[in-house]
């Protein structure tokens, strides 16, 4: 069993490299920081969470969201960088004017 592991794990960091992260930034990530389904389920409910706040939030006539990066960099697994984190996110098509609104603030800084 372990040797069948270990070449799996092998055949992924063969597919890694062959990878076209230009399109698909957001799965390499997910391979290369070994997130389970579980964290990736988490993490896209948080965004889920936050684009809901954050339409609230717009609703009410905010225009910062300081606090939602705030909270989304908290949940961010270790090995995830945020801002390449939120490239990829944007570039594959999940939840862009959340990581929109994540690159303004990143910018400002």
């Amino acid at each position: 069993m372990e040797e069948r592991l270990a070449n799996l794990e092998f055949y992924i960091e063969l597919l890694l490299k062959q990878m076209d992260r230009s399109k698909y930034p957001w799965d390499y990530l997910i391979m290369r920081g070994k997130l389970s389904r579980r964290e990736v389920q988490a993490l896209y409910q948080l965004c889920e969470d936050l684009s809901k706040e954050m339409e609230k939030q717009k609703a009410e006539g905010f225009v910062t969201f300081s606090p939602l990066l705030i909270q989304f960099r908290q949940a961010l697994p270790p090995d995830l960088p945020l801002e390449e984190t939120i490239a990829a996110l944007r570039t594959q098509g999940h939840y862009v004017p959340l990581m929109d609104a994540f690159q303004k603030l990143i910018k400002k800084k």
